[in-house]
């Protein structure tokens, strides 16, 4: 797989007004501080441009909280498929550190590979988070997909913002936050990858 260079962070500051639909950059970067909240927009605009008949490839977050747990079960569904699978590990109301199911991301992997190969208009990816910023997750498949041309909109938190933008750079534009916002520039961006 190849790797990313782009140039330094401090393009980030640009915002999406800054830039004309012609100019649309690659990668579409809505920042959050509730995951919950990030993770229900991002939910919404891909919803709402699968029902524009964009082909989307990628993946959507929800959770769902379980009475007597102290955390929720993380779900992905993929865009494509619209199949779900649990990624999150019930390691008990105690337990601390990571409960990302390997095996479950694992497969999540294979869900962008295959929406990549389809030449989808857009790969929409829920979260870079913690294994994102370590190089593992799904941090190659965003690589790939903006090696092939493809746009990708993603949602990072506040806290993991730092490592997308050493991964990034000059290749991503902030959006405001704002289904509408993020669907205007999706929609951008597809329009001038068939162009």
């Amino acid at each position: 797989m190849n790797s990313l260079t782009f140039s330094s962070v401090g393009a980030f500051a640009a915002s999406a007004a800054e830039h004309e639909a012609g100019d649309a950059l690659p990668l579409g970067v809505m920042v959050y501080d509730n995951s919950l909240e990030g993770d229900a927009l991002l939910t919404q605009a891909a919803d709402g441009l699968a029902a524009e008949g964009y082909r989307l490839g990628g993946v959507v977050q929800s959770s769902v909280h379980r009475p007597g747990r102290r955390k929720c079960d993380m779900y992905l569904r993929d865009l494509m498929s619209g199949e779900e699978i649990l990624i999150s590990l019930d390691r008990g109301n105690e337990a601390r550190g990571c409960r990302l199911d390997a095996d479950a991301f694992a497969r999540v992997g294979l869900w962008g590979e295959r929406a990549l190969a389809a030449g989808v208009d857009l790969l929409v990816i829920n979260k870079f988070g913690k294994e994102e910023a370590q190089g593992r997750g799904l941090r190659p498949l965003i690589a790939e997909a903006l090696i092939a041309g493809i746009p990708v909109m993603l949602g990072v938190s506040s806290l993991n913002l730092d490592d997308l933008l050493a991964f990034a750079g000059a290749a991503a534009v902030r959006l405001p936050p704002g289904c509408e916002a993020i669907m205007a520039w999706c929609r951008a961006a597809a329009r001038r990858r068939a162009e």
